[in-house]
């Protein structure tokens, strides 16, 4: 079917936009001519007049339903994506000169969430009482359009697309055990020695099984073998304490422990490389939240209290030869 050819039409684009996405989300003309407080026939002569000035239909429209056509759907996203645009301005602009406020959507991993960030909110909230924060935590990368997030907390390159990145912290990962099972097993020299002994394997769907270690340029890809592995960091961690065996880690989940002695790093002279959790630890947000207030004071206290957290605690550094640590 040809299409109609666009024309002039008298309209206030702003408000048809906002109410085709209402009619949308709602279901109905009629749901979202209540939430707008006006009659379902004004709802439905603004999309009228928006297709009439477009030339194509965007709904098809029945009695108790609504379903975007083609062009509806190209229309309906950008729509999306401009209204938001919009009303982040608008917001932004009005806090310039006034207290951050208003709601604020974080989501980070599960362990570090709790290890980190909780610690946090308290200090955070009481420097700005205005703002309420909803902090999601999951092992997942949420969708950040969809799910109204402003900042996320995360380890890793494979989910950055589309997304401005500001990085907190390396994110080292290093093998290691606690020292009453090296006393009682012996220290691995190299990464074949690992074979003798009971290494506790980390499980993820998009993981990597093996262990790569590198020294110079050489790499060793090793297998571990042992008597448990779980998709848990935390389970494995409890397991490693208590003498199990020889786990993989990143630094920022055991650096307490490194500092207290309860554990210690195996194989020192090498690298760990995890493609999964990548070389870094980022905060990341949509390019429309770049000069949002309540968006820019939770970066940057989160920068400076989490600034290295991924890194080998300095009083231990010395343990691990210069040539072997990641360069800054």
């Amino acid at each position: 079917m040809a299409r109609k050819k666009a024309k002039e039409v008298s309209i206030d684009h702003l408000s048809a936009m906002r109410a085709l996405v209402r009619i949308v989300e709602l279901g109905s003309l009629s749901a979202a001519a209540r939430e707008l407080k006006v009659a379902t026939s004004t709802i439905a002569r603004k999309v009228s007049a928006l297709e009439e000035m477009l030339g194509v239909p965007l709904l098809h429209r029945s009695t108790h339903h609504v379903a975007l056509t083609e062009a509806g759907n190209l229309y309906h996203a950008r729509a999306v994506s401009m209204i938001a645009d919009l009303d982040d301005t608008l917001r932004v602009v009005a806090e310039l000169d006034a207290e951050p406020s208003g709601p604020l959507k974080l989501t980070a991993p599960v362990a570090f969430g709790r290890r980190y960030l909780a610690p946090l909110v308290a200090p955070f909230l009481k420097r700005y009482p205005a703002i309420q924060l909803d902090l999601r935590l999951t092992d997942n990368h949420n969708d950040m359009v969809t799910g109204g997030f402003d900042l996320d907390i995360h380890e890793g390159e494979n989910y950055l697309d589309n997304l401005i990145v500001q990085p907190i912290s390396r994110n080292d990962s290093i093998l290691c055990a606690s020292p009453g099972y090296l006393a009682q097993r012996g220290r691995p020299a190299t990464p074949a020695d690992l074979a003798q002994h009971n290494c506790l394997r980390y499980l993820h769907p998009e993981g990597d099984p093996r262990w790569h270690l590198s020294n110079g340029k050489t790499v060793h890809s090793v297998l571990p073998q042992g008597n448990l592995q779980s998709d848990h960091s935390e389970l494995l961690l409890e397991a490693t304490c208590a003498g199990l065996g020889i786990a993989e880690f990143e630094i920022w989940l055991i650096r307490d422990l490194l500092v207290s002695g309860a554990l210690e790093v195996v194989l020192p002279k090498y690298r760990l490389d995890n493609a999964l959790t990548g070389r870094q630890i980022y905060m990341a947000y949509l390019p429309n939240r770049r000069i949002s207030t309540k968006v820019r004071v939770l970066r940057e206290f989160m920068a400076e209290r989490l600034k290295g957290i991924g890194e080998l605690p300095e009083g231990l550094a010395g343990k691990v030869p210069a040539g072997e640590r990641r360069k800054r």
